[in-house]
């Protein structure tokens, strides 16, 4: 394979998002944070696994929470969408970076594979909805920088 082709791409940003997600656990002072990360880790594993073998994703859970509960958890937030601030503390903040490198994943995956036949795009726009959520359990008490959206009737 080319160095250049989309696949090597792919490949380097999945390394890369297991490597940032190994930094924020080593930077983390939560325990609980580590274990949420390496569980989550253990989905990134398994997508490079399934790019290099061509075996479909399927399903998963994270957190005791199904694919179809992490859509609607982070879908319909309780307190309105989080609006990103250096107050958010450095847990959620390391949460949401690595959100943003899923979406990033996500996109080139998509690129890699249009018609998403090994599931890999569909796990990885679940996976950064599950990273949202995870963001909310971590920040600081008293948070209040919510983004409310109204329904436009």
């Amino acid at each position: 394979m080319n160095k250049t082709d989309l696949r090597m791409e792919l490949r380097g940003r999945l390394d890369s998002l297991n490597a940032q997600t190994i930094y924020i656990q080593a930077m983390t002072q939560t325990p609980e944070l580590i274990a949420d990360l390496e569980e989550f880790r253990a989905i990134v594993r398994m997508l490079q696994r399934c790019e290099a073998t061509g075996e479909n994703a399927g399903r998963f859970s994270l957190w005791g929470i199904d694919e179809d509960e992490i859509h609607s958890r982070s879908h319909n937030p309780p307190n309105g969408h989080i609006m990103p601030a250096p107050e958010m503390g450095r847990d959620s903040a390391g949460i949401n970076l690595l959100r943003t490198l899923v979406r990033e994943v996500e996109l080139c995956a998509c690129r890699v594979f249009p018609d998403d036949t090994l599931n890999i795009c569909h796990v990885l726009n679940r996976l950064s909805s599950a990273l949202y959520i995870l963001t909310y359990k971590y920040l600081p008490a008293g948070y209040d920088k919510f983004i409310c959206f109204r329904s436009k009737t």
